[in-house]
């Protein structure tokens, strides 16, 4: 099994703006095994029927997979209120094994760390800047971070609801319960969606989305968090640096 990784820190320079509304409210993977967890294949979860927390950090036993991710009306940080701007979008590729390895793009910049070297690009791949990789972590934009802030911490809320398959992983579906509407005042009527996949063999999160979608004055708000986990430890799944960096301007 891959030991789980060792990542550099980068300065990402990113700022994720929402505007605050005044509301209250698929690639084919493969079915690694490896990895740890409370829940056991096929939802075993202990004999609870209800999700446990921590399993995002087996997304680490992976060698590798692809990720895409929605945040709207929230910070990169953790939650906040619903917005009317659109969701933030964030998609890339994660290697654990052999060489740490990370590619991202989110918001129109695009980002490559490879061992201890990053680098940035404003321009869709044209050119490239090295990064000081020893500042601000680029991997809080990553799914198992952002797991934690919207799964984890309901986790109670969510109750098996039986087996599927999921971006082609063999998956256990979980479903929140109406509690987790009732936190942010809203029900079906507001679109309130909270699932989430978890991988039978190795219980790491495939798939999940929570939140809520309606509207406030005609416009339309969003609020939640949205993920998919795919291409898991698929061969093409490689990170290479950059060759046409640029030195930055002094």
């Amino acid at each position: 099994m891959p030991g789980r990784r060792t990542w550099g820190r980068v300065s990402v320079g990113l700022a994720i703006g929402l505007a605050v509304a005044a509301c209250a409210g698929s690639s084919q993977g493969q079915n690694p095994s490896g990895g740890s967890g409370g829940n056991g294949g096929g939802g075993n979860n202990g004999g609870s029927s209800s999700l446990v927390a921590g399993l995002s950090s087996n997304l680490d036993s992976l060698t590798s997979y692809q990720f895409t991710e929605s945040i709207a009306g929230s910070s990169a940080g953790g939650r906040a209120t619903p917005a009317v701007a659109a969701a933030v979008q964030i998609s890339g590729i994660v290697v654990n094994s052999p060489t740490p390895s990370l590619s991202m793009n989110t918001s129109g910049v695009e980002y490559i760390l490879v061992g201890n070297q990053a680098w940035a690009s404003n321009d869709v791949g044209v050119s490239w800047t090295a990064m000081d990789p020893t500042d601000t972590s680029l991997t809080d934009l990553l799914p198992g971070k952002n797991y934690q802030t919207w799964f984890d911490a309901d986790a109670a809320g969510f109750k098996v609801q039986g087996d599927e398959t999921k971006n082609g992983v063999a998956c256990v579906h979980y479903k929140g319960d109406a509690s987790l509407g009732s936190l942010y005042g809203v029900g079906a009527s507001a679109g309130f969606q909270a699932d989430l996949w978890v991988a039978k063999d190795g219980n790491y999160p495939v798939s999940g989305a929570y939140g809520f979608t309606a509207t406030s004055s005609g416009e339309g708000v969003s609020f939640g968090y949205s993920f998919d986990i795919t291409r898991i430890n698929d061969g093409s799944n490689r990170v290479t640096p950059p060759t046409n960096v640029v030195p930055i301007p002094t």
